[in-house]
């Protein structure tokens, strides 16, 4: 039953946006507030750093940071570090390799990627969890309108079998400002929602992004996100 109701909200969703009823960051950009993926990777032998800080309303926190390099044309690998203070405090690493299987060609393309990730909780380590993603991204208007969906497999030790999806607009109002809003599931729960606004202080370098969230339906979840990406310039 899970399996179909995902498939309809996956549905669902990519009608409205690809009907224009959502909002509108910026075309294949980094974006650590979104979860999202779009189908590009860093330039080669490039690397950028992703990190980001959520606020949920009940005072609970999160933080993670994230470095990526291209080791070649097209292999990308990152390692990441999270935190996140409910309850218990809950510290994990990451590692994800993703590899472009259509480039951005023809305004449209796609990507695929393998994440393995390990949590500590209370100072018990849990299994390894890993997430097989395969994102498809579309550019509209010039390039200046940009659709991401996401559609992937979960094997996770708290909901062993989850199909997860996403859908996000993106649309850069200047070649510094940015608009975004996305939807995803991440448990058997209702799905979630944010809308983020990101601003480059450095063109294609260094930008900036803030976001709000919240569960849909009767599920409140309130939450603020700020996060940075940095992609330094060629020598």
């Amino acid at each position: 039953m899970f399996f179909h109701a995902s498939i309809q909200y996956y549905g669902v969703i990519s009608i409205l946006a690809l009907c224009g009823l959502l909002l509108p960051t910026q075309q294949s950009k980094a974006d650590p507030l979104l979860n999202t993926d779009d189908a590009s990777i860093t330039d080669a032998y490039r690397c950028q750093l992703e990190t980001s800080y959520l606020y949920l309303k009940d005072g609970a926190w999160s933080y993670q940071a994230t470095p990526a390099c291209n080791l070649n044309q097209n292999l990308e690998v990152s390692i990441g570090y999270h935190a996140t203070k409910e309850l218990d405090q809950i510290r994990g690493f990451s590692a994800q390799v993703k590899t472009v299987v259509k480039p951005m060609e023809n305004d449209w393309g796609i990507a695929t990627s393998l994440t393995l990730s390990r949590d500590n909780q209370a100072e018990q380590r849990t299994d390894l969890d890993w997430f097989l993603n395969v994102p498809v991204s579309f550019n509209f208007l010039d390039q200046r309108l940009a659709l991401h969906s996401n559609l992937g497999y979960q094997y996770a030790q708290d909901h062993a079998r989850l199909l997860r999806w996403s859908i996000a607009t993106n649309y850069a109002l200047t070649d510094r400002l940015a608009l975004s809003v996305e939807t995803y599931n991440q448990d058997r729960q209702a799905p979630l929602f944010q809308t983020a606004v990101h601003y480059s202080l450095i063109p294609n370098v260094l930008t900036l992004e803030a976001s709000l969230g919240d569960r849909l339906h009767d599920l409140r979840q309130r939450w603020f996100g700020f996060g940075l990406s940095f992609t330094p310039a060629s020598p």
